[in-house]
């Protein structure tokens, strides 16, 4: 859908000035810039949904997704890896929300070949669940492959 964008704004840029007798080298800077802005502001609206979405949806999920565990403050999450990074794992919940959580060195890791894109896992958190907004607000104790 972008390129079609894109492209249509190129051929009316370029039809628009031919009309008028700008040069063809002007009107094609002109279509290249315009489908560079188009690009950046979509990219840019794009990461700021999806940024909202999971920072609305934390406090959320964990409040009503989470299974509590033996001990007090103790909850589990159980879904699929979505994308794991150093410090982050974002897993798709069994209910079909996603969260990304930040895990840190004492982060308990149990899985088979490693933190793998695709792998269900249960993911255990520690939080006071009535103040929870953010995922500062989450300490990840573990992520066990299941």
């Amino acid at each position: 859908m972008k390129k079609f964008l894109v492209l249509t704004v190129a051929v009316t840029v370029l039809a628009f000035s031919s009309a008028c007798g700008s040069s063809a080298n002007a009107v094609e800077k002109q279509a290249n810039e315009a489908a560079e802005d188009i690009q950046e502001d979509a990219a840019e609206s794009a990461k700021d949904i999806k940024e909202d979405i999971e920072e609305a949806n934390l406090a959320d999920v964990i409040k009503d997704e989470a299974v509590s565990a033996d001990q007090p403050n103790l909850y589990n999450l159980t879904g699929v890896v979505t994308d794991a990074s150093m410090n982050t794992i974002t897993i798709e919940t069994e209910q079909g929300s996603v969260i990304t959580l930040s895990t840190d060195d004492d982060t308990k890791t149990e899985y088979k070949d490693g933190l793998l894109i695709g792998i269900n896992v249960m993911v255990t958190v520690e939080c006071d669940i009535d103040s929870v907004e953010s995922d500062m607000d989450v300490d990840v104790v573990s992520v066990k492959e299941l």
